[in-house]
């Protein structure tokens, strides 16, 4: 069981990168940094956790209208579309 304590703790660690992977946060790579950098000093932590909880997340609507924003219509031309949106628009 004693063996287990590091990985717990790793998890415990990283927790806030998961969140905000989970939630398809738009910031989960730089939560990911902050926790990375900044998680061991424990303000830095709870800074990533509260940043993966209560930041604006994607879902399935907010992904459509993005997508829809880069549509083109023959003939017009509109800012390319970010590459992101690419496995959204399919």
């Amino acid at each position: 069981m004693a063996e287990l304590i590091p990985l717990f703790l790793i998890i415990f660690y990283i927790m806030p990168f998961c969140v905000a992977a989970a939630r398809a946060h738009h910031s989960a790579v730089p939560i990911m940094l902050v926790n990375l950098l900044l998680g061991w000093t424990v303000i830095g932590w709870f800074v990533a956790m509260g940043w993966a909880l209560y930041g604006p997340a994607q879902t399935p609507q907010s992904r459509a209208r993005d997508a829809r924003r880069y549509e083109r219509s023959p003939g017009e031309r509109k800012a390319p579309m970010p590459r992101i949106l690419h496995n959204f628009t399919d």
